[in-house]
């Protein structure tokens, strides 16, 4: 019996270098693969995630105008969005800035009713200011300031 190779294997043992390289660039295109799909859903689910918290606070907002007989704002930045009241010396402003995951446009379709006031202002009676505000490619929402939020994605 000769030591050092199996009668099992006929003397091959392992892979060559040429399967290990294939195997190793197959995984390689697969990985890229992968990794370009990922990044291109990522880029349209943060946009509806951001539309979806732009809806969200549009509606909490509005209900507590209405709810609590005050007007309510928010500030529509390029870096995120901010909650306003109006307080008995002019707007105050959140601390916080709810921070944009994606690209978002926003256009006012009037003129602020003053100076240094939030994007939108919501009304006691149910209105608001009228606007459009486009996120990426997830979709666009608007209002015309009387029959409230219309959205549509994609």
């Amino acid at each position: 019996m000769r030591h050092g190779l199996s009668p099992r294997l006929g003397g091959e043992h392992g892979f060559s270098l040429i399967e290990l390289l294939v195997v190793i660039a197959v995984l390689a295109i697969l990985s890229v693969g992968a990794t370009l799909v990922v990044s291109r859903g990522g880029d349209t689910s943060e946009t509806a995630a951001d539309m979806t918290r732009f809806q969200t606070n549009y509606m909490t907002l509005r209900a507590l105008a209405i709810q609590g007989r005050e007007m309510r704002g928010l500030t529509v930045q390029g870096a995120g969005m901010r909650r306003a009241r109006l307080g008995e010396d002019g707007w105050v402003q959140a601390s916080s800035v709810q921070p944009w995951r994606g690209l978002v446009n926003f256009s006012e379709q009037a003129e602020a009713y003053e100076p240094g006031g939030p994007d939108i202002r919501f009304l006691a009676n149910g209105r608001t200011s009228a606007f459009s505000i486009g996120f990426g490619v997830a979709g666009r929402c608007r209002s015309d300031g009387w029959s409230g939020l219309t959205c549509e994605e994609g």
